[in-house]
């Protein structure tokens, strides 16, 4: 594996700093480390951003031309959501993007790459990710939500919880049970729904900070047509794994953790870092260098025309904990002023050290565990027992 950057990811790079430099304004401190950015005073700037990335086909460069991508290799995709992550970048697409997309490309019919791609990429469509429930978040195979065929369509019953953008999102792609109670994986099906579907319901839940990012969704009696099924009825569990995988390896986080790192970095060279401070600085750097070139390994694997297994669990893993481990600098070194939000105007960081605190606690659970991706790491990696 060839990790060098080439003259495409830089010629990238230029593209994705240049609008983010025309967009952005200029004491940008975005939202923490947030995948997605759902303060209501930001969404005017995120659309925006969204609509002149789509003009310059940069939402999703490595997807087909006829979708609205360029063609590119997963490699410039790594380097644009890189840049994303050091910008701060406000995104409501991330979702769309790094999740249903792939599993559209790989699993949907010609007619719903039609539908939805393009849709996503020239006009910025906003997805949620409706998997995770109140009894089943790590172990998905549990979930209780059902999808009853009758006739032409589905009857959908059941309760997803935090469910990210659900309140802002136009399209769900939805994980629930067609198999008996007791089929496990083995009865699972991914469907497309419009989330102002008549039986949905959608309520807030909110952060430790205030945020509303997560939400509860309810299905009672929803009609979702059979033409909105992914692939086959029962083989949900493949595309939903698959999906899972590309979550795991978002490059998002290596930019976000540069940035904070940097940031940081400044703030106690300003203040006169301590001997401890340096220390901890230095072996923050290392993290960062490792979980880049595990994330690497990732992009490698795609651009090779695989799909990660343990690679993302590896990835995921190390970043999420990487991630908790300077939260908790951060705090160190604002003391008091970490405590504070975005609201008051005292704040390090435009309020990034509690958000990036409370956000890296979260991060070793969203997307499967910890405990999760070390047993994916032992059992598919190193052939360990279950």
């Amino acid at each position: 594996m060839d990790f060098a950057q080439t003259p495409q990811m830089e010629r990238i790079r230029g593209e994705i700093r240049a609008v983010l430099d025309d967009a952005l304004p200029a004491d940008w401190q975005g939202s923490g480390f947030l995948p997605m950015d759902v303060r209501p005073e930001h969404r005017e700037l995120a659309t925006a951003l969204d609509q002149r990335l789509a003009k310059e086909r940069l939402i999703a460069p490595a997807w087909p031309t006829q979708y609205g991508g360029r063609d590119l290799t997963p490699y410039e995709q790594f380097a644009l959501y890189e840049e994303l992550g050091r910008a701060l970048a406000p995104r409501l697409t991330t979702i769309s993007v790094d999740l249903v997309g792939p599993v559209i490309i790989l699993y949907g019919n010609d007619e719903q790459r039609a539908q939805h791609l393009p849709a996503i990429a020239n006009d910025a469509t906003i997805w949620c990710q409706g998997f995770s429930e109140p009894g089943a978040g790590s172990d998905l195979t549990s979930l209780k939500t059902k999808a009853e065929r009758k006739g032409d369509a589905y009857i959908v019953n059941g309760h997803k919880l935090w469910t990210s953008m659900a309140h802002w999102s136009s399209w769900m792609i939805l994980l629930a049970r067609t198999g008996d109670e007791d089929s496990r994986g083995r009865g699972l099906s991914v469907f497309l729904l419009p989330t102002d579907t008549a039986g949905i319901t959608v309520r807030p839940v909110y952060d430790a900070t205030n945020e509303h990012m997560l939400n509860e969704v309810f299905f009672e009696d929803v009609e979702v047509p059979a033409a909105q099924l992914v692939g086959e009825e029962n083989a949900g569990w493949k595309y939903a794994t698959s999906l899972l995988q590309y979550e795991r390896g978002d490059a998002l986080f290596i930019g976000q953790f540069a940035r904070m790192l940097r940031d940081l970095a400044d703030a106690t060279r300003e203040a006169g870092a301590s001997r401890l401070h340096r220390h901890l600085m230095a072996q923050h750097k290392i993290d960062w260098e490792i979980g880049r070139l595990l994330t690497l390994r990732v992009v490698s694997l795609h651009a090779a025309g695989e799909l990660p297994d343990r690679e993302s669990s590896q990835a995921k893993l190390f970043m999420s904990e990487a991630f908790q481990r300077l939260g908790a600098t951060a705090q160190r070194i604002a003391g008091e002023y970490g405590n504070l939000t975005h609201e008051d105007p005292r704040s390090m960081l435009g309020g990034r050290v509690v958000q990036a605190l409370i956000n890296s606690t979260t991060a070793t659970l969203i997307a499967g565990t910890s405990e999760i991706q070390r047993n994916i790491i032992a059992t598919r990696g190193l052939g360990l027992p279950r």
